[in-house]
């Protein structure tokens, strides 16, 4: 049986159990909160504590939304003082009547400069760059450092969805050393990353700032009732080669697919193509256990496919094969993953 194709732009990005730990450190959730939170929108104790465990970015949404109804603050205590219910709302009206993407992100940091005193966020451009900057007051932090990375994506990610195309970055810097999650600020961030930085900022082609728009109150309602997953979108800018890989093989099917075919549909050698991914710090073989990965998690936790179908899809010889991989991948097994997440059990 061939794997269904699926389009790359629905198949969301995971987050790792590491990331969730951090997340419910930092907004300071006891451990009786973080169960009855994580049962509410179908995570598994036994995810959270897998060393490897991973949780799909609508699970995280879900748990972010409710965290954030439950403590009226949409930053969840991250900064020194709530932001009440609405704050993103009437920053996005505030933003989408602007005439280029520069007002648009000059208009927010000024309406963040009324709301939070904890970083002052600067727009700039100097010789073909264009930054977002983080001036933090002198001593000692005011936010938490997940708090200054959740707001550097909101800031990202609005500027992706007001062009409605990923915002390739040259640079990523954070004013702090480099935490326990770092994987997953790469899979966040479209560029590369550098941590005990002066400030936290992100630079991007000068061009960005000038480029016009149109965006209609319906397209904001409908950002607003995603949040957080319309700014958390999955890079591709970072790893060109990787991503026409990823996508290659959701369209044709992992399965069936190998490396001298993938290779030859995108038009280049297998050679080139092995030389230009080590060059994105990668091998074939890694796409393929991540991709392999992410697509059992969408499955198990988004259809009622039966776990050997799954496992038949994605290239695995038996099931046994299956389950050994995805305990690898997770920590849990598969039957226990798709319990905890929600969807109907099809088989064992």
């Amino acid at each position: 049986m061939q794997q269904r194709p699926i389009h790359p732009s629905s198949l969301h990005l995971t987050l790792s159990s590491c990331f969730l730990r951090a997340f419910f450190d930092e907004t300071r959730t006891d451990s009786a909160n973080q169960l009855r939170l994580l049962e509410a929108v179908g995570i598994g104790t036994d995810t959270l504590a897998a060393d490897n465990g991973r949780i799909t970015e609508d699970q995280f949404a879900a748990l972010y939304r409710l965290m954030a109804a439950e403590s009226k603050d949409e930053m969840l205590g991250l900064f020194s003082r709530p932001l009440a219910g609405g704050a993103m709302k009437f920053g996005g009206y505030i933003m989408i009547t602007a005439s280029t993407v520069g007002v648009a992100l000059y208009r927010y940091s000024r309406f963040l400069h009324m709301i939070t005193d904890d970083v002052e966020v600067v727009v700039a451009r100097e010789e073909g760059i264009g930054s977002v900057t983080f001036v933090e007051p002198a001593g000692p932090r005011r936010s938490g450092t997940m708090g200054l990375e959740l707001l550097l994506k909101v800031i990202h990610g609005v500027m992706s969805w007001l062009i409605g195309r990923n915002v390739p970055l040259i640079s990523v810097d954070f004013a702090f050393a480099a935490p326990s999650h770092v994987d997953d600020l790469h899979t966040l961030f479209p560029g590369p990353i550098r941590f005990d930085q002066a400030a936290t900022a992100i630079t991007f082609d000068v061009g960005l700032l000038d480029l016009s728009f149109r965006r209609t109150e319906q397209d904001l309602r409908v950002f607003l009732s995603r949040q957080p997953s319309e700014w958390l979108c999955s890079p591709s800018a970072k790893q060109p080669v990787t991503h026409l890989v990823r996508t290659c093989l959701l369209e044709r099917g992992i399965g069936s697919f190998g490396a001298a075919e993938i290779a030859k549909s995108l038009n280049m050698s297998s050679r080139t193509l092995s030389r230009r991914l080590e060059g994105e710090q990668t091998t074939l073989k890694h796409i393929q256990d991540t991709l392999r990965r992410d697509l059992a998690i969408h499955r198990l936790t988004q259809t009622r496919d039966p776990i050997s179908d799954i496992a038949n899809d994605l290239g695995f010889g038996d099931i046994a094969s299956f389950y050994r991989a995805f305990r690898g991948w997770t920590g849990v097994a598969p039957g226990a993953y798709r319990r905890e997440g929600g969807a109907p059990q099809a088989d064992a």
